[in-house]
């Protein structure tokens, strides 16, 4: 049987597919719950975060994750059925990227010279990729598995989808600790951090996912 002739098949039988999003969902939720709930329990909620909501650069520390994570969920779950390629989840990314770099780059323009460096990289860089990547970890690999349960005929896409969720989420919830409101470093660090998690995605999804 030809590979076309295969992924017709695939695509024509929802048995399988259809229990991939409710799982997936799931064992992200899951998994973000338990890495969440330790990462906050060790290194706490910021103080003023009631008040900081209400700023709405601040609040953007949350808004922008939250769509991205969003946007990975529905791009991961299309890539699970082999008639699906998730141009669409893939094309709305692109635009929330292009957003954040012209957002970091007139924020880092109108910043004065002598004042860059330290605007950019906060007091916190190296905890904020590490928290992040560590809270993201967990769910990412247990979407993975459940995505098995899926017929991706593009694995690498598809693990990248399920870490951009994973990384988008994981940095809402480091962002109940951080302090760090200056869009500089949030705009810079967490988009890190998620593309750390995308980037292991990308390369565990090609092992997990591969049939």
């Amino acid at each position: 049987m030809r590979t076309d002739e295969l992924i017709g098949l695939l695509a024509q039988d929802d048995s399988r597919p259809r229990r991939v999003p409710w799982r997936v969902t799931l064992a992200m939720a899951t998994g973000l719950a338990g890495a969440g709930l330790a990462g906050l329990l060790l290194l706490g909620i910021r103080p003023d975060l009631a008040q900081a909501v209400t700023v709405p650069t601040t609040l953007m520390k949350w808004v922008l994750p939250l769509l991205v994570g969003g946007l990975g969920v529905s791009g991961a779950l299309a890539l699970a059925r082999p008639d699906q390629d998730g141009r669409g989840a893939q094309t709305a990314l692109w635009i929330v990227l292009g957003a954040v770099l012209l957002w970091f780059g007139l924020a880092v323009l109108s910043t004065p010279a002598g004042q860059v460096t330290r605007a950019v990289m906060g007091s916190t860089a190296r905890a904020c990729l590490l928290a992040v990547t560590a809270i993201g970890l967990p769910p990412l690999v247990a979407a993975l598995f459940m995505l098995r349960d899926g017929a991706s005929v593009a694995p690498h896409r598809n693990g990248a989808f399920a870490g951009l969720a994973a990384g988008g989420f994981a940095a809402m919830i480091y962002a109940l600790h951080c302090n760090e409101d200056a869009p500089q470093f949030f705009l810079l660090w967490y988009s890190l951090g998620i593309a750390i998690l995308a980037a292991c995605g990308a390369w565990l999804g090609g092992r997990i996912l591969r049939w």
